[in-house]
């Protein structure tokens, strides 16, 4: 529902709008026609209106059209007479001595989406694609889609599909995109326009003709092409040769190397000429741009597509971090150098690592580690540089570092059990520095599955208990309701994880863990949350089971 103010504001600027005087300020007419949109899109119904907006698509000015256009567009639908008055004004104007009016009044002929107005905008197409200036002959390119979209019959009948084809060798460059964007819509039930060997062929033999934008465009429409044989491959790699190793503009090398790739999918060995000739051109603009949108995307080409990484891997130094580099560009090196770290660069690799970790947040450096750690179980071979690498990281003492390492630990799976040897110490000297549920739950978890290799985890075991029992005295002093829901439900998650741990120690360590278990047995017992009386009463009997396999006797 709109307001009442709206209502007076617009019959404010109506009555301007009718006031000859007022339309010689063409400023004012420009923002009193605006704000008609603006109540539009608000929600207002300024049906009331368009008789005057009808009126105002005869002035010369083209932003005024533009908006009016957009007015009539938007109720034209409830408003077929309006529509009716509206074409044909914009009939007068696709013959008007300037160009940009003539393309406009396509433009908004086309968007008003009438049946009884398909006739007229055939003829204002046809015209249109024939017009001696390629701002008109592009935009009606364009309007034959939306011609397609109401009467596909009179586009495929009509010639105007065959027009387009005709014109895909006009002179002007953005015009001949339009055609294939068009060629594209209208044939795209089909799998879009076939590329023949003479439309292929003339288009690469065009390519240095077109500006950039057309030719990124036309490059990758090439990609539906496919040379009849090995000779025409090597005719046309020759004449795309200076698009990939100019290093001008890296869009273009981009797509021009995708289309190289398209071209040798058969030829393995001059498909990786390709890949080094793009690879050494892609290098150029590392140096250059200090863009970090230009680099974060050529990352995401690298990882996103087949790109060898033999061919880079020589060149890993170039994604290291700068100082001034931002958290998600760090992230974006972070995720190339995992996938380019070998046995020969894992010790600079990872020294890298080692140097960023201190800037990074503690999300950025969980993903981190979770990456390598996901390289590492494919690339065995780099386990040893890996571990060494972890335990550095934890001789830092930094508590969100701890944090995260214990919580990526949990998922590790070493192929030598040895390898635990070397980061147990370093865990057992700074676990105090874990002070999350979720770290402290990890930590849990590490000591039950490697608690052997943990000689302290009795008294790890022991203090978290005591944390707890001491997090149950602090809660009664506690003001917040909501402090102690949270308090109260993180508690629960530790203790089913105690639980855990202790069991499958107890099996290793009967003695200084037997009397904890105990204890944690009559707490939990008695917890009034049912998941962890449940899963007490589980344990226990699961350890009964397993004393009684091992020794033969009961537990009592």
């Amino acid at each position: 529902m709109y307001k009442m103010a709206d209502i007076t504001e617009l019959n404010k600027l109506l009555h301007n709008l009718n006031d000859n005087d007022f339309l010689k300020d063409i400023r004012a007419v420009r923002i009193s026609v605006y704000k008609i949109l603006s109540l539009a899109n608000d929600g207002c119904d300024v049906s009331a209106a368009l008789p005057t907006v009808v009126k105002l698509l005869a002035l010369g000015d083209s932003f005024v059209k533009r908006v009016a256009g957009e007015i009539i567009t938007l109720f034209a639908e409830k408003n077929p007479e309006m529509v009716m008055l509206a074409t044909n004004t914009l009939l007068q104007d696709s013959k008007d001595i300037n160009p940009v009016i003539r393309s406009l009044g396509l433009r908004i002929l086309s968007s008003l989406h009438s049946e009884s107005s398909i006739e007229m905008l055939t003829n204002a197409v046809m015209q249109g694609l024939e017009d001696g200036s390629p701002h008109v002959r592009r935009q009606a390119a364009l309007t034959s889609v939306f011609l397609y979209q109401m009467a596909p019959n009179v586009v495929m009948e009509g010639g105007i599909w065959d027009s387009l084809y005709g014109h895909l060798s006009d002179s002007d460059s953005p015009t001949v995109a339009c055609c294939l964007c068009a060629l594209e819509e209208i044939f795209a039930s089909e799998k879009g326009i076939v590329v023949s060997n003479k439309l292929g062929h003339y288009l690469i033999g065009k390519m240095y003709s077109f500006s950039p934008c057309v030719q990124r465009y036309v490059l990758q429409f090439l990609l539906k092409y496919s040379p009849k044989s090995k000779v025409q491959v090597f005719e046309h790699l020759n004449d795309l040769d200076n698009s990939l190793t100019n290093g001008t503009c890296l869009p273009i090398n981009l797509c021009t190397l995708e289309l190289f790739c398209h071209f040798t999918s058969s030829l393995p060995k001059v498909k990786l000429k390709a890949y080094l000739s793009g690879w050494k051109t892609i290098k150029l603009h590392f140096t250059r741009e200090r863009n970090e949108e230009m680099v974060t995307a050529i990352i995401d080409y690298l990882c996103q597509t087949n790109f060898p990484i033999d061919v880079i891997t020589k060149d890993f130094n170039k994604f290291f971090c700068r100082d001034d580099d931002a958290q998600y560009l760090m992230e974006q090196k972070i995720r190339i150098l995992c996938r380019l770290i070998s046995a020969e660069n894992s010790e600079h690799i990872l020294e890298e690592f080692f140097i960023i970790a201190k800037r990074l947040e503690k999300e950025a450096l969980k993903k981190m580690i979770l990456r390598l750690t996901e390289t590492v179980s494919l690339k065995p071979e780099l386990e040893r540089h890996y571990v060494l690498f972890l335990k550095r990281l934890m001789q830092l003492g930094t508590s969100g570092v701890i944090d995260c390492l214990v919580q990526v630990l949990v998922k590790v799976k070493f192929c030598s059990q040895e390898n635990w040897l070397i980061v147990a110490p370093s865990l057992q000297d700074h676990y105090q520095e874990i002070h999350s549920t979720l770290g402290k739950i990890a930590l849990l978890e590490v000591i039950r599955s490697q608690g052997e290799h943990l000689p302290d985890a009795p008294c790890i075991l022991e203090q978290i208990m005591d944390e707890l029992d001491l997090d149950t005295k602090d809660s009664h002093f506690s003001h917040s309701l909501d402090q102690d829901l949270v308090k109260q439900q993180h508690k629960q998650l530790i203790k089913v994880s105690l639980l855990g741990a202790m069991v499958k120690m107890c099996l290793h360590n009967a003695s200084k863990i037997q009397p904890l278990l105990s204890r944690l047995m009559d707490i939990c017992m008695c917890d009034k949350d049912r998941n962890v009386r449940d899963r007490a009463l589980f344990l226990y009997g699961s350890l009964c089971s397993q004393v009684m396999t091992l020794t033969g006797t009961q537990i009592t």
